[in-house]
Formats: C-alpha cells, sequence, structure tokens
C-alpha cells in the first residue's frame, strides 16, 4: 500500500476535480470523467478525515493500534468516510446492477466507471444521480478547504 499524505489527498482532489470539470464542460468521456469525480472525491474526504483528526501523515494511523481510524482511511467506501465525518445521510448514493449482475454501490463506483462495466438497461437516472452526489459531495468538500 502507498502512502499519500494529507497535502497529497488534497492535490489529488483538486487535479482529479478540475480534470472532471473539464471534461464535464466538453460533454466528453463519461466513464472517465465520471471516474476522476469519484477520486476526487475519495481524495478530498481522506484530507477532511485527516484534518478532522489533526493527523498530517496517516503513516502514524496505518501503523498504530487504532483499527477503526485504519480502516476508514484505507476504505473506499464513500459513505463511510462521509459518516465518520458527520454527514451520514445527506448525499445520495443508488446502487446499480450491473449486465454482469454484479452490484454497485459507493465502494466500488472506482471499479465501474475504471472498468467501464455497461449497468443494466434502465439505470441511467441512477448514474446521473451518483454523479450529481458525487459532485454535490466535492462543491461540500471545496468550501471546507482550508487555504
Amino acid at each position: 500500500m502507498l502512502i499519500a499524505d494529507k497535502k497529497d489527498y488534497r492535490k489529488g482532489y483538486e487535479k482529479h476535480y478540475q480534470s472532471y470539470k473539464r471534461l464535464k464542460d466538453e460533454n466528453a468521456d463519461i466513464n472517465s470523467r465520471r471516474l476522476l469525480l469519484v477520486y476526487s472525491v475519495e481524495c478530498g474526504l481522506k484530507y477532511k478525515l485527516l484534518d478532522k483528526w489533526n493527523e498530517e501523515n496517516p503513516q502514524k494511523i496505518l501503523e498504530g493500534t487504532d483499527n477503526k481510524k485504519k480502516n476508514i482511511l484505507t476504505s473506499h467506501n464513500l459513505e463511510k468516510l462521509l459518516k465518520e465525518l458527520g454527514q451520514q445521510g445527506n448525499f445520495k448514493f443508488p446502487q446499480l446492477e450491473t449486465v454482469h449482475k454484479n452490484t454497485v454501490n459507493s465502494e466500488n463506483y472506482h471499479q465501474f466507471y475504471r472498468y467501464c462495466i455497461r449497468a443494466k438497461e434502465k439505470q441511467v437516472d441512477n448514474e446521473k444521480i451518483i454523479e450529481d452526489s458525487l459532485y454535490d459531495v466535492a462543491c461540500w468538500i471545496k468550501e471546507g478547504m482550508r487555504k
């Protein structure tokens, strides 16, 4: 596992978010832009977690005895990260079902978009809701970012 510190998470949030916005403005590469948004949000949430925990370097958490923080910090589950930040239920993340009959939730959105997996028919609305929710989270993160 690679270690990213608070500055890395912030930079990841900002770079991926800017790239997402460019692709969104161009109405281009829907899977790629959504993947960038997922990663932007994950980085931003982990930045906010480290800020909340007054920790610049997560190495102490990852090597420490606080398994709850360790599990949260290594998770891709956006709802779990939001819950730790007191935002549980403030953003909606519907589940999708793939053409392969797998369930996609906030923990594996990054895989869904990274591999360009197709959702079952009639799930386009849910994919739009997911993108809108991720965008709302990204905006919430931006509002709380320290300069």
